[in-house]
């Protein structure tokens, strides 16, 4: 499933979130970490879409038919509907949805990343976040750069920065999470990239391999607003800061209502 191109265009077509890495020791590492950072809704969705990708293959090699992707994503629909999982009337799709912020399973830990990108002076300021399974902040920190291309080049260096920062903190096994789906899609997908920021995720990809698992995660930005708030404050700053086991006042006071939605299900 992990390389699956069958599922991935599955998961694309209904708006599951994907993720696959080769710098994971194992499937079973990968398959924990990615299916506990999904929210329910999407949890039940990919068994489902799981379980037509292991039909669909008894059907190719048993009974030589190739099913149509598009009578495999509307069985997926019916199903879910019939089972009550999403009404008529409601799709399986982050971007849609309100997602809160949720937590990384024990002993893996959560970096959000996020940008505030200044298109007249073209700077932009990351803002990173690193939590645990109770939402306690491990780490924080703020990176600002200059002569930036555009917005998408801004998601992509907060994204290095995210997977930067968790690596010279020294976490060996995190899910790096944001809301920039081209960025997540295209670290996602394994293939070379000729894009404009196909520097920055080739970087990306180079330090990811020195993790014992690492996920990266499309969310909502609800899911990532206590890094937007960090972006977002910090704007106009001109020096990095770092900050360990804490966060400016703002940041820290949105991870604790990240927490207390974690308290209250």
């Amino acid at each position: 499933m992990k390389e699956c191109s069958f599922a991935s265009e599955l998961q694309y077509a209904l708006n599951v979130p994907t993720s696959c890495n080769s710098a994971m020791n194992g499937w079973f590492d990968w398959l924990v970490v990615f299916f506990c950072s999904l929210d329910e809704s999407h949890k039940k969705c990919l068994m489902v879409i799981y379980w037509v990708v292991w039909f669909t293959r008894n059907k190719v090699v048993h009974e030589n038919i190739v099913p149509l992707v598009s009578e495999s994503i509307a069985f997926v629909r019916t199903f879910l509907q019939e089972c009550g999982s999403i009404s008529n009337n409601e799709s399986v799709n982050p971007v849609l949805q309100s997602v809160s912020w949720q937590a990384p399973p024990e002993n893996v830990y959560k970096f959000n990343f996020d940008t505030s990108f200044n298109s007249q002076n073209r700077s932009t300021t990351s803002g990173v976040i690193g939590r645990d399974i109770t939402g306690e902040i491990m780490a924080s920190c703020v990176v600002p750069h200059s002569n930036v291309l555009d917005a998408l080049m801004a998601e992509a260096l907060a994204c290095l920065q995210a997977v930067h920062y968790a690596k010279e903190l020294g976490f060996r096994r995190v899910i790096i999470e944001g809301d920039s789906l081209i960025v997540i899609k295209k670290l996602n997908e394994g293939m070379h990239d000729r894009s404009t920021i196909a520097p920055v995720i080739h970087d990306i990809r180079m330090k990811a391999r020195d993790f014992d698992v690492i996920s990266f995660v499309f969310v909502k930005r609800d899911a990532t607003n206590a890094a937007h708030v960090l972006a977002r404050d910090h704007c106009t700053q001109h020096d990095p800061c770092f900050w360990i086991e804490e966060a400016p006042e703002n940041a820290a006071y949105a991870a604790n209502m990240d927490r207390l939605k974690l308290d209250s299900v």
